[in-house]
């Protein structure tokens, strides 16, 4: 009985949602704010690798160590000398479909930026839109 029960339940549930109008096909999808950290395609990927390079080399004229390089990670070495620049680790993206990863730590005892905030100058170089490292609202939309 009890399944009974359940079984009409559920058949009209379903009778109620056959009787609703269909929803029309043209409402475009709301458009999703790419991640500048990710690359759909070889081409794109490409491009953000050459903004990375010029994100470290910025960084390093700014006053950072300068980074090494092994395979696909960008890296500040572990014998650098000590600075108030954060660390940085950054690994490239493979050829499509994938993502930058990012990482920096504070060696010293306080930074001249905030990880946070040096992570938001990376992500304007790559959505091609950088900023000063010395710019406290560095912000990309």
């Amino acid at each position: 009985m009890t399944r009974f029960i359940v079984l009409f339940v559920v058949l009209t549930a379903l009778a109620g949602c056959v009787s609703q109008p269909p929803v029309p096909e043209s409402a475009a999808p709301v458009p999703v704010a790419s991640d500048p950290q990710h690359c759909d395609s070889r081409a794109e990927c490409t491009t953000k690798v050459s903004r990375t390079l010029l994100f470290v080399y910025d960084y390093a004229a700014a006053g950072a160590p300068l980074v090494q390089r092994d395979g696909r990670l960008l890296f500040t070495p572990a014998g650098a000398p000590l600075s108030d620049w954060p660390a940085i680790y950054i690994r490239l993206a493979e050829a499509e479909q994938s993502t930058f990863a990012f990482n920096a730590q504070c060696r010293a005892q306080t930074c001249r930026l905030p990880v946070e905030q040096l992570l938001q100058i990376y992500r304007s170089y790559l959505a091609d839109q950088p900023c000063a490292f010395s710019t406290a609202a560095c912000r990309i939309d």
